[in-house]
């Protein structure tokens, strides 16, 4: 199922780890501040199948962001203030969201990804970016065989990038357009990766080609 759920992903733009599984696309700060999270946010919920639920909750400067599941979490979206919907794209692939499918950082350009579980041993992302309060896809998906996959600002400038740890393992990171900047070297831990647990690579540990 992995096998044809990669196929369509690479026919959607999506970007997967080089060596492992053999594909190369082109595809994405986390500042001293970090919006705030709930579990239990307020107001009503927005699905279409029932019975629906609120997984996960953040405020960033004045707008709420919740991430709302459809039943049996494999549909779902983002609801952004009172009445802007983001659909996720990533459950047509497979992923299945989870309590933890949220994170969301702020900075010069705010962003939050959406991410999900395949298969039980990989993930894919895809990031929705506001800036000047207003909201919008970037249409690009992210795929992690190594169990992490999420944001950091690993340029410095004030705007975050996507980080994929694959399998080996090595950490890929991409710009949020979807642009590989590069990779670690390789380990033979994911617990030896820059950062670990939480995975954050500097600018000058990156390198190209990725293996």
């Amino acid at each position: 199922m992995l096998t044809v759920l990669l196929s369509l992903l690479v026919a959607a733009g999506a970007v997967g780890a080089s060596a492992y599984l053999r594909i190369k696309r082109e595809a994405a700060a986390a500042p001293p501040n970090t919006p705030t999270t709930s579990a239990v946010p307020q107001g009503p919920v927005t699905c279409r199948v029932e019975p629906c639920s609120v997984m996960l909750a953040t405020i960033i400067g004045s707008t709420k962001i919740e991430l709302i599941a459809d039943a049996g979490a494999r549909s779902g979206r983002l609801r952004i203030g009172d009445d802007r919907l983001i659909e996720a794209t990533i459950t047509g692939r497979g992923a299945v969201l989870t309590p933890k499918s949220l994170h969301c950082t702020v900075g010069t350009l705010s962003a939050c990804m959406i991410r999900g579980d395949v298969d039980g041993n990989a993930m894919i992302g895809e990031v929705v970016v506001g800036r000047s309060g207003k909201w919008s896809a970037t249409g690009q998906q992210y795929l992690a065989t190594g169990g992490y996959l999420s944001l950091a600002n690993v340029r410095g400038d004030g705007a975050p990038e996507v980080v994929a740890v694959q399998r080996g393992y090595f950490a890929q990171v991409f710009t949020l357009d979807g642009a590989e900047i590069g990779c670690t070297a390789v380990v033979n831990k994911p617990d030896k990766l820059p950062g670990w647990p939480t995975v954050h690579p500097a600018d000058n540990q990156l390198r190209k080609p990725c293996p």
